[in-house]
């Protein structure tokens, strides 16, 4: 039992904290592109990033993440 719901937090902060690198990429990726004097492209995000129902969408709104 205790295994299961360590087994479980550890798979959500995985989660988690790969949709944290994921948005920290396509950040460092648009400030490249405007640092070389290009406009930022907003038609590629992710199918994911639209739907705020993650646990890092609760936790950005609940803490300000």
């Amino acid at each position: 039992m205790v295994q299961d719901i360590l087994n479980t937090i550890h798979i959500l902060k995985n989660t988690a904290f790969g949709r944290c690198r994921q948005r920290i990429e396509e950040a460092a990726r648009k400030a490249r592109e405007v640092r070389e004097g290009g406009q930022p492209k907003d038609d590629t995000r992710s199918e994911s990033c639209e739907t705020p129902c993650g646990v890092t969408s609760i936790m950005k709104r609940k803490h300000g993440l």
